[in-house]
């Protein structure tokens, strides 16, 4: 009911006192109740200074998104006496096997961790080329990398302190001669994707030097989130939309679009390890999709097996436009039909691409593009 709709001779509380007054007259902007109480004085009051019987008035609540649209959560930088502590959050649009890989992929820093130009493996071998891969890095406490600032200062040497598969991961790091911090990465799950908080701590007389570039630091988040893979998690909606055109194509007796959802991931992963990943990013459906491309991680990473080829109905092939993807199409026609959906704000399918080289120079394409229109 609306409240300032109610009938005249109701009966209201006052909240403050308990006393019970008959409404006599309502004013309107702001609305004002003005009721009669039992010794005959004429009081006036606001919804909330009342109960009205027979009406339950119900606090309006504002609800925060639980994951922010751009991705972004806590961040601060903080500096007392002695010591320094800052923290970055952000939420990731990917599995929590993904981004363990690429938080442990020291190989690959220099792309978004601000101020390391270089990272490169501390190992006893005689073998120069070793010296500068790490296929054969130990991934474990005690274990050392150097990285080279991005500034004309030598390599550094960092320690790995912390390690915990897919939760934790922290090591020394420096970029100058005064002060170490330790740099601690956690990882937690969420119901669409994964949060990933970034924990760095120093202390001594230099720690202020690490509050230096702080604006910089803070969106080491942001640019990791524009390059890694990203899987779009199935929902209770999406369920029930899958479902629903799985019911219908299975009365059509479509091939691939017959099967199951785990079925359909089944016959992607199969098709990708055997080293056919079109029909895997020719698939419209991104829950499918990108089950299929966290299954093969996990897979290469021997934390998961290979899952057996599923069988066609009866008389089937495969013959759904969305796992046969057409051939016909090179490389430039592909840039171009990539770069103007880039610009239209459609990343899904260039972040998709297994071709890096490609996908680079669509990446670098859409930006100057976007530039020139500013």
């Amino acid at each position: 009911m609306i409240l300032n709709r109610l009938e005249l001779g109701t009966q209201c509380t006052v909240l403050e006192t308990g006393e019970k007054g008959i409404l006599k007259q309502i004013y309107f902007y702001p609305t004002k109740y003005e009721l009669e109480l039992p010794d005959g004085r004429i009081s006036h009051y606001t919804t909330k200074q009342l109960e009205i019987d027979g009406i339950a008035q119900l606090e309006a609540k504002f609800k925060s998104p639980s994951i922010p649209k751009d991705g972004k959560g806590e961040a601060w930088s903080d500096w007392y006496p002695f010591k320094h502590e800052s923290i970055v959050e952000h939420h990731f649009t990917t599995t929590k096997e993904i981004m363990w890989k690429m938080i442990t992929s020291l190989e690959m820093y220099n792309i978004w961790f601000f101020g390391i130009q270089r990272a490169l493996p501390v190992l006893k071998t005689d073998r120069y080329v070793h010296q500068y891969s790490f296929k054969h890095f130990d991934l474990a406490p005690g274990s050392y990398f150097k990285i080279r600032p991005s500034s004309l200062a030598p390599y550094f040497q960092c320690r790995i302190m912390t390690i915990e598969e897919e939760q934790e991961f922290g090591f020394s790091f420096s970029t100058n001669p005064f002060v170490v911090e330790y740099v601690h990465f956690s990882i937690r799950e969420s119901e669409n994707g994964v949060w990933v908080k970034c924990n760095r701590k120093s202390d001594g007389l230099f720690s202020f030097l690490s509050h230096l570039n702080w604006e910089k630091k803070s969106k080491i988040f942001q640019k990791l989130d524009t390059v890694i893979p990203k899987v779009y998690h199935q929902t209770n909606d999406e369920n029930d939309s899958v479902t629903s055109n799985r019911d219908s194509n299975d009365s059509k007796g479509g091939g691939f679009d017959s099967l199951d959802i785990a079925a359909q991931v089944a016959y992607l992963v199969n098709k990708g390890l055997d080293g056919d990943m079109d029909s895997i990013n020719a698939v419209d459906n991104k829950v499918v999709r990108g089950k299929a491309k966290a299954m093969i991680v996990k897979i290469n990473r021997g934390s998961a097996e290979r899952p057996p080829m599923p069988e066609m109905p009866a008389g089937e092939t495969v013959t759904s436009s969305e796992t046969t993807p057409s051939n016909s199409e090179t490389d430039e026609e592909l840039m171009d039909r990539l770069i103007a959906k880039g610009i239209q704000g459609d990343m899904d399918e260039i972040n998709a691409l297994e071709n890096k080289v490609l996908r680079g120079k669509i990446k670098a394409t859409i930006v100057k593009e976007k530039r020139k229109t500013k």
